[in-house]
């Protein structure tokens, strides 16, 4: 293949396993805390991605500064630590197909974000896609006759917001460092902040504390516990094939093809994940959901279209 050949391959990879996320988290869910979950594989990403990170310094002629290392730290604190255990509980309460199609808006969110703290100017186009996908947004969350989880919803829209700060803080260190290495910093970071409520739950007082006051999933959290042979695969392609090997694609497709063909996977991620949802979870799609996936698909055409 060609580098053009593998920068297609590498973003069509990418897209399919980044729309089996929502449904993998639901799979898990039962047997695996979503914090354990989270802690677990960012950590072991971050580690995994080190060498790459080097690499990627080496060709660049630079090292990390303290500062840049504690904004990666609070890049992790916002797309790990916060992002990681409520988009698995939004996957849970809300569905994977509702949650796969209303997070594939966050490439909207992150340049209107990017506009009002980089000062990064929108276009009228991307104003449409917006509009589009935040109408999408409405139509499956339906306020005026909710039937979604309110604290699902919360949850994901959060999740949104701070995924989306997420992305625009590694917009200013990317250029300087490498998206490899901000991505494997932050995984890292958040990882170990995670590790930390963890092990900080075990200790009786927060224990009975967080029982006592409604917060029991987060009381004496595992870390060990809860794999089985049932749950190996998909949590195999949780840890490895989404974390590790779809980012890695998405990134190699962005290196090799452009950022235009690495945002493809916007396409593909809200028209695959409710049909992943529908053959692996039982999700049906309703007429409410295909007009969702519809304009959100739309959005992203507009929005990428040149």
């Amino acid at each position: 293949m060609n580098k053009n050949q593998k920068a297609i391959f590498c973003m069509l990879l990418a897209g399919i396993l980044f729309s089996l996320t929502e449904v993998a988290m639901k799979k898990i869910n039962a047997d695996l805390n979503g914090v354990q979950v989270n802690a677990t594989r960012y950590f072991l990403c971050g580690l995994a991605l080190m060498p790459w990170s080097r690499a990627q310094l080496k060709v660049r002629s630079t090292t990390m500064t303290a500062a840049q290392m504690k904004l990666c730290a609070l890049l992790g604190f916002l797309g790990i630590f916060i992002v990681g255990p409520l988009y698995q509980m939004a996957s849970v309460t809300l569905g994977a197909a509702n949650t796969g199609v209303i997070f594939s808006s966050t490439p909207l969110f992150i340049i209107m974000l990017a506009a009002l703290l980089l000062h990064v100017s929108v276009t009228k186009r991307e104003s449409i896609a917006l509009a589009l996908q935040v109408l999408a947004i409405a139509i499956l969350v339906d306020p005026f006759h909710m039937t979604m989880d309110p604290a699902g919803v919360a949850a994901l829209l959060l999740c949104v917001v701070c995924y989306s700060l997420y992305a625009v803080g590694g917009k200013k260190l990317m250029p300087v460092l490498g998206s490899i290495t901000v991505t494997a910093w932050s995984f890292f970071w958040g990882g170990i902040q995670l590790l930390l409520v963890a092990g900080m739950s075990h200790i009786p007082a927060v224990a009975q504390y967080l029982a006592a006051h409604g917060f029991a999933n987060y009381a004496c959290v595992p870390l060990f516990t809860g794999y089985t042979w049932a749950n190996l695969p998909w949590v195999l392609l949780l840890y490895i094939g989404i974390t590790l090997v779809a980012f890695l694609s998405w990134f190699l497709a962005i290196e090799w093809g452009g950022v235009a063909l690495g945002s493809l996977t916007y396409f593909i991620k809200p028209a695959l994940s409710p049909v992943f949802a529908l053959i692996f979870v039982g999700e049906p799609i309703t007429t409410k959901m295909l007009i969702g996936m519809v304009l959100m698909i739309s959005g992203a055409f507009v929005a990428l279209k040149r």
